[in-house]
């Protein structure tokens, strides 16, 4: 008899990278699984991606407060539809699950950033949810972190109890179907950066470091949208920067190749996939020196401080010069993608884990 695997999220009206682990993988799971998909929230933008295979439930959670209530549905579903393995996803979603879950129910949660500096840190509720969590984290839940640095970051603030597995994010299939032959830049530095256009993606650093790069042969067009376009677009008015911001770009995989590096200078990331879909494509990487990059690119990338101009504008010269071999990190950095993000191996790695839950009594 097939066993039945119930997936909870907050909700599926974003395209967001816990939404894409969740619903991507879908079909193939079906293979071996019976699914469900529970929502938090109402609204679904991925209707049309053809997985009505699944079970669909939402709990209609009006409230943060209401997270018991939505709990007793939860487990009202649980058991009529007797679930093996209850899988969550970001943080409401987690907690609820864990309520509804108790000791009789198998639950996985796949961490998706650094707690400490996102989710207990970023709401005026913030102090609360990391009690919250330490309160309802139990010993018999497994954790699927994306990375070793957004592992150690939850061992570091709540204290890992039982079993975990990296599993690393997987990069969609048309980041290898397009991949590129790279050719090094001759006259001119063409960047691309990939993000939502907020704080901590330290675009403001580029806008500086671009202030002292204006009598140098480089470009950088940003794909993303967010609250901070007008700030960003005054900027590059003002100072004539040759920075344009391009907007978004649902299929990204087919512009990459235009372009000379990727460059991401964020303050603090959980796996940062743009970073992984660049390379995939072929692109060198330029990124900021933080541990999560160093771990995604596996070290084969060009870092720089991000909160220092100088050690960017450092790196945008020696490209400039001929000093760095940029063909070499775009083979790399391919063969690392291979190896490492493709889907196939996200969900084998899925699937095993699954296994390994069900058959080992980790409930006591």
């Amino acid at each position: 008899m097939r066993k039945t695997i119930l997936y909870i999220i907050d909700s599926l009206n974003g395209i967001g990278g816990a939404e894409i682990m969740l619903v991507s993988p879908l079909a193939e799971i079906y293979q071996s699984y019976n699914i469900i998909i529970v929502t938090l929230e109402p609204g679904n933008v991925f209707e049309k991606s053809g997985y009505a295979f699944c079970k669909q439930y939402c709990l209609n959670l009006k409230s943060r407060t209401n997270v018991f209530a939505a709990a007793k549905k939860l487990k009202k579903i649980i058991n009529e539809n007797n679930v093996s393995i209850v899988h969550s996803f970001l943080y409401w979603s987690v907690i609820v699950a864990r309520l509804a879950c108790g000791n009789k129910t198998k639950h996985v949660f796949s961490l998706a950033t650094l707690m400490s500096t996102g989710i207990y840190k970023d709401k005026w509720y913030s102090r609360y949810t990391q009690l919250i969590d330490r309160v309802t984290y139990k010993k018999n839940q497994f954790i699927i972190s994306p990375t070793q640095e957004v592992l150690k970051d939850f061992d570091k603030s709540i204290g890992i109890k039982g079993k975990h597995k990296v599993l690393y994010n997987f990069v969609d299939g048309n980041f290898f179907k397009n991949e590129m032959t790279y050719i090094p830049p001759c006259n001119k530095l063409q960047l691309v950066a990939v993000g939502n256009l907020k704080k901590v993606k330290n675009y403001q650093l580029l806008m500086d470091a671009f202030k002292l790069l204006r009598n140098d042969p480089v470009t950088l067009d940003i794909y993303g949208e967010g609250s901070l376009r007008q700030f960003l677009q005054n900027q590059i008015t003002e100072y004539g920067l040759p920075i344009k911001l391009m907007g978004s770009c649902e299929k990204i995989h087919e512009v990459l190749h235009k372009y000379d590096a990727f460059v991401m200078s964020s303050f603090l990331e959980g796996f940062g996939i743009s970073a992984a879909e660049a390379m995939a494509a072929g692109l060198p990487l330029i990124l900021s020196d933080i541990n999560t990059f160093r771990e995604v690119s596996q070290g084969n990338a060009l870092f720089f401080n991000p909160k220092k101009l100088e050690s960017f504008q450092s790196i945008i010269h020696s490209i400039l010069n001929g000093e760095v071999n940029m063909k070499q990190l775009s083979d790399n950095g391919k063969g690392i993608a291979r190896d490492n993000y493709k889907k196939e191996k996200y969900i084998t790695g899925l699937l095993k884990l699954y296994n390994e839950v069900l058959n080992e009594d980790i409930l006591k």
